[in-house]
């Protein structure tokens, strides 16, 4: 795939939650929504492709001490430097793939020269890689989960993992992605878990479901993600609150996912967790229901130290990585130390992800012993673009489940301008519908139905109009996060 970089833009909307999402030390309660564009020639032909997140709070950067208006500051800063690096790549036609591989192999250069962290740099990196893709996509007139898995992109596995010579993404992806994905529902560490748990004050009477009894008596909902602090005592005392919930109504058919959220100062403060957990008989069933645990350690330490020490305490449960995989090298090194899988996440990229299936896939077919998984987890995106590209990689990939909880946090799409709320649904009616006259994504039995994200480009039809969006030069962070007080 020959790429030549034409021209970008970069726009910004506030946005305000309509809960607080408190994960590890941080809160989200208002961001920045961000868009990019970029016109390229893909191929010989012209094309525009979009990409989106939302910059939160203390996730991509955990350093104590760096305010949010720093960190946003850095956010922009990085996705700058990387619009640079790309544009300065592409000048001319050239093969898109030894482009990327190459800005992958000087992210841990990058940083030291910038002062940021990978996951950061694999943010802004990530953003302008997506955007091409959906151009490229649009260029050629296909999807993206075709594109995948006909190489469309040109991906060398061999060159980006030696252990994936010879073989090509079709040998790893599904032969068609998913229409439906069932939606692996947030338990934040503040969230009500009834809903006598809500008082008056804090009771929003929006149409929605607020506490986490009614996700599920109401959406269906099967399958939970339980974000952890790391203490083991409150830890357990969460868990048994929680599972005291999801019980009542579903007694054996749910599954969940543990989230360390990085929040664990070493193993052996998990192991203890584990222990108590073992011991708990009002937690059996939890525990036989846990398909992983997520980044117990810090990002700094994680990929230091073996797991070998857990290995007769995890019975078989993979712990898996999230924010250490901020580079292309770190999951095949967390393999390495006993790891069992890595989270798929848009922000960290697409072709990241791609490649790191494969080695999902042939870690798991050369030594069975040591079988990987592959998780979809969520950067609280919201519609049209975020959340759409995530779930259409996820289905690419076959994920049969995905962490989201954009819809819950988040009140529908009325960040965005009511003419591009109604686009929305008209052009993925069966993602979006209204929920007291506001245009939101729709659970359906536990599922996001998602076939409309299959036809061309990255997952969604829907055009941003640029207008409706702010430049970075135009914001002060102190008032342009105010604006969403109203």
């Amino acid at each position: 795939m020959q790429v030549q970089w034409h021209e970008s833009w970069i726009g910004l909307r506030p946005s305000k939650t309509r809960i607080p999402f408190r994960y590890g030390r941080a809160c989200l309660e208002r961001c920045p929504q961000l868009l990019v564009r970029v016109t390229v020639e893909v191929d010989g032909r012209l094309a525009d492709g979009f990409a989106g997140d939302c910059l939160p709070p203390g996730w991509f950067d955990k350093t104590p001490g760096k305010d949010y208006a720093r960190q946003l500051d850095e956010m922009l800063a990085t996705i700058e430097a990387a619009r640079e690096e790309y544009a300065g790549a592409l000048h001319q036609p050239t093969a898109f793939f030894p482009v990327w591989l190459e800005l992958q192999h000087r992210i841990e250069s990058w940083c030291s020269q910038r002062e940021v962290v990978p996951l950061l740099a694999s943010f802004g990196l990530s953003l302008w890689e997506r955007a091409i893709l959906d151009a490229a996509c649009r260029a050629h007139h296909i999807g993206f989960a075709r594109a995948a898995r006909d190489n469309l992109f040109g991906i060398d596995a061999g060159r980006a993992h030696k252990t994936l010579q010879g073989v090509v993404p079709a040998d790893w992806l599904p032969k068609e992605p998913r229409k439906r994905i069932a939606v692996r529902h947030t338990v934040g560490m503040g969230d009500a878990l009834r809903p006598d748990d809500i008082s008056d004050e804090e009771r929003l009477d929006d149409g929605r479901p607020q506490a986490l009894q009614e996700y599920i008596r109401q959406l269906g909902i099967r399958f939970f993600k339980i974000k952890l602090s790391g203490d083991p005592a409150a830890d357990l005392r969460r868990l048994l609150e929680v599972t005291s919930v999801i019980e009542e109504d579903l007694p054996n058919e749910y599954g969940v996912t543990l989230d360390g959220n990085e929040q664990f100062d070493d193993w052996e403060s998990l192991r203890e967790l584990l222990i108590q957990l073992s011991r708990e008989p009002r937690l059996t069933r939890l525990w036989n229901h846990t398909l992983a645990i997520e980044q117990p350690l810090p990002r700094s330490r994680a990929l230091e130290t073996s797991l070998e020490s857990l290995r007769g305490l995890l019975g078989g449960k993979p712990v898996i990585i999230d924010e250490s995989d901020g580079t292309l090298d770190a999951y095949a090194r967390a393999i390495e130390l006993g790891y069992g899988g890595v989270s798929s996440k848009n922000c960290k990229g697409a072709m990241r992800a791609i490649l790191n299936a494969g080695l999902a896939w042939h870690t798991s077919r050369s030594d069975p012993s040591h079988s990987q998984i592959i998780t979809g987890e969520d950067l609280c995106s919201v519609g049209v673009i975020p959340v759409q590209a995530d779930l259409c990689l996820a289905a690419t990939l076959g994920l049969d489940h995905v962490e989201r909880n954009g819809h819950h946090f988040h009140p529908g799409l009325t960040y965005l301008p009511a003419h591009s709320r109604e686009e929305a649904i008209e052009a993925h009616p069966d993602f979006y519908t209204r929920i007291e006259g506001v245009v939101s994504p729709h659970v359906q039995e536990g599922d996001f139905l998602i076939e409309s994200f299959h036809g061309e480009g990255f997952g969604f039809r829907w055009r941003p109009r640029e207008s409706d969006w702010r430049s970075p030069e135009s914001i002060d962070w102190t008032s342009f996060l105010a604006e969403t007080q109203s």
